[in-house]
C-alpha cells in the first residue's frame, strides 16, 4: 500500500498515528523553501502537533518549496501522490513512534531553470503570513571571513541586474515584497530554520541589502514592514535510505518513498515578532518565545552543531560510519568531552534557566542513540560552511578572553586540514564534498610539510590564523596525526588534561 488518505484508516490499526483532522480542511499559511528532513521533523511537525491540539490554527498549512529546478517536477509528483502525506519516526533505541503528518497541503516546483514565476506567484498569496526557509548554513550568501551580506556574489549580482527574473530565494523575496508594496498587500515575516548565527538578522541583511542595491525606498519599506525573527532550531534527523524506507513497509505494512527518522528530542526558540501574526506556538511544550535569543543559539551552535563539527572528521579518517559509533570509541568520545567541558562550553556564558553541564550531558546521550544511524559522511560535508560557523567563532572566544588551552580546537582544525588531504588512515579516497574542495584539497597537500599556509587562508581563518599561540599548537597536532596517526594526537590532549587535573 501506497501511503495516501484512503489508507489512513488502516495503518491506524497497525500502530501507527495517523491526523486527527482531515489534512483537505487545512488551509495555507506559511511558505516553506527547503523541504528536506529537518523541516519535517520540525516545522512540518510542530504544525502537525497544532493542527492535533486546536483546530482554530488549521489555517496555517504548509506550502514547500525549492528554488533548485526540478524539470521533471519528481519531488512534487512524489508527494502529490501520497496526497502530500508524509510519516515521521521518532526513534530512541529500541522504541519507534511513527506519526503521520498532514502539515504540507502542496509544493511549488520550479520546472524551467529560467522561470522562477511559480514561487513568485505563491509568494503574492495573500494567505501566505510567514515565509521560512531551511536553505543549509551556506545558503546565505555571506562574506565567510565577516559573515556579512557579499554583494558581490554572482547570484546576488544577478539578481540585482534583472530582478524581474531574480533566481534566489531572497531576490524572489524582494521581487514579492515589491510587489506586495506596489499593489497594497502587507509584507509577511520571513523566518529562517538555519544553524546559522542571529539567522533573522542575517535574513535582514540580506533581503533588505539587495533591496538596497535594486530600490533603495523599497529597502525601507521592507524595513519598516516585514518582520526578521530570530530563533534557535534543534532536532537531528537523519537522511532517508533504503533503511528507513524498509522499515516502514516491514514495520508498519505500507510504503513511502521519502519517510523522515529523528531523534526524541526537539527545541525552537524565537522571538516574537511576526507582522502579520504566527501560529499558537505558545501551546506546544518545547517551544519557547524569549526577548533575546542569542545565548541559546551560542549554547546549541557552539556545544551541539560545534560538537559533530568536532567529533566528526577524526572519526572520517578511521572509516567510521555513524556518530554512535564514534561516541563509543575508547578514544574520540573522551576526546570530545574533554574539549567541550575546557575549551566549547567555558565560551558559552550564561543562558536563562539552563545547566550547561546538564545540556552536555543530554547532547551526548543524543550523539550516542544507536536508533538513529546518524552519518558521519552528513556531518564532516561542507566543512567550509561548518567550520567557519560552529569552531571559527569558538576559537575567538578563546582568544578574545586570553585562554591559552586551545589545544583540543587546533586539533579540530588540524583534522579538517588532515580529512581535506583527501585519504582516511586506511588509504580509502576522500570524495570532494565541499564547495571548496579543489582549494582546499591543495592547500591541503602543502600544509603536510608547512602546516602554517593552512592558516593562511584569511577567508575562512581571519587573525585567528595569524595568532601564534593558535598556530603552535595547529602546527604541533597536525604534524602529531601525520606522523602518529588520529588516536595517538587525540590521546595526547586527553592526557594533557588528565595530568593537569592530577
Amino acid at each position: 500500500m501506497r501511503l495516501s488518505n484512503a489508507i489512513l484508516p488502516a495503518i491506524g490499526r497497525h500502530g501507527v498515528a495517523v491526523p486527527n483532522y482531515d489534512p483537505a480542511s487545512i488551509t495555507p499559511g506559511i511558505f516553506h523553501v527547503g523541504t528536506g528532513n529537518f523541516h519535517r521533523a520540525h516545522l512540518g511537525n510542530y504544525m502537525h502537533e497544532l493542527f492535533q491540539q486546536d483546530p482554530t490554527q488549521r489555517h496555517w498549512g504548509i506550502i514547500g518549496s525549492s528554488v533548485r529546478p526540478d524539470t521533471k517536477d519528481a519531488k512534487k509528483k512524489r508527494l502529490a501522490d501520497q496526497d502530500w502525506l508524509q510519516t515521521l519516526v521518532i526513534m530512541d533505541g529500541a522504541n519507534a513512534d511513527a506519526r503521520i503528518l498532514g502539515s504540507m497541503i502542496d509544493y511549488v516546483s520550479v520546472t524551467d531553470p529560467d522561470d522562477t514565476s511559480p514561487i513568485l506567484h505563491a509568494l503574492m498569496n495573500p494567505d501566505i503570513r510567514i515565509v521560512s526557509m531551511t536553505i543549509t548554513e551556506g545558503g546565505y550568501f555571506l562574506n565567510p571571513h565577516t559573515g556579512k551580506f557579499d554583494p558581490n556574489h554572482p547570484a546576488i549580482r544577478q539578481d540585482v541586474e534583472d530582478i524581474d527574473q531574480a533566481s534566489t530565494i531572497f531576490g524572489l523575496i524582494v521581487k514579492a515584497l515589491e510587489l506586495r508594496r506596489e499593489q497594497g498587500m502587507p509584507a509577511f515575516t520571513v523566518l529562517s530554520c538555519d544553524n546559522v548565527p542571529h539567522n533573522g538578522d542575517v535574513c535582514r541583511n540580506v533581503i533588505v541589502g539587495l533591496a538596497q542595491l535594486v530600490d533603495p525606498s523599497l529597502a525601507d519599506w521592507i524595513q519598516a514592514n516585514a518582520s526578521f525573527p530570530n530563533s534557535m532550531v534543534d532536532r537531528i534527523a537523519i537522511a532517508t535510505g533504503d533503511r528507513e524506507r524498509s522499515l516502514i513497509e516491514k514495520k508498519y505494512g505500507y510504503e513511502d518513498v521519502a519517510p523522515v527518522v529523528c531523534e526524541p528530542f526537539t527545541q525552537w526558540v524565537l522571538e516574537d515578532d511576526f507582522c502579520q501574526g504566527r501560529p499558537a506556538w505558545e501551546q506546544l511544550e518545547s517551544i519557547q518565545f524569549v526577548e533575546d535569543v542569542e545565548p541559546f543559539e551560542r549554547m546549541k551552535i557552539r556545544i551541539l552543531n560545534g560538537g559533530h563539527a568536532s567529533l566528526c572528521y577524526s572519526a572520517a579518517l578511521l572509516d567510521i560510519d555513524f556518530v554512535h559509533q564514534a561516541m563509543e570509541h575508547p578514544v574520540l568520545g573522551p576526546f570530545l568531552d574533554t574539549l567541550e567541558r575546557n575549551e566549547i562550553i567555558p565560551t558559552v556564558g550564561q543562558v536563562p534557566g539552563m545547566d550547561l553541564t546538564d545540556y552536555w550531558d543530554t547532547i551526548q546521550s543524543r550523539f550516542a542513540n544507536s536508533a538513529m544511524c546518524d552519518t558521519v559522511a552528513r556531518n564532516v560535508a561542507q566543512g567550509s560552511d561548518r567550520q567557519t560557523k560552529f569552531i571559527i567563532p569558538v576559537i575567538q572566544a578563546n582568544l578574545a578572553e586570553g585562554h591559552s588551552d586551545l589545544q583540543g580546537l587546533a586539533t579540530v582544525s588540524a583534522l579538517w586540514c588532515r580529512y581535506c588531504q583527501g585519504k582516511t588512515e586506511s588509504g580509502k579516497v576522500i570524495e570532494p564534498n565541499d564547495n571548496l574542495w579543489d582549494r582546499l584539497h591543495e592547500t591541503a597537500l602543502s600544509a603536510m610539510d608547512n602546516p602554517v599556509v593552512w592558516l593562511e587562508m584569511e577567508d575562512i581563518y581571519g587573525d585567528c590564523g595569524k595568532n601564534r599561540l593558535f598556530v603552535h599548537h595547529f602546527t604541533e597536532a597536525l604534524q602529531t596525526i601525520q606522523k602518529e596517526g588520529v588516536e595517538a594526537a587525540l590521546k595526547k590532549y586527553v592526557e594533557s588534561f588528565a595530568a593537569a587535573v592530577a
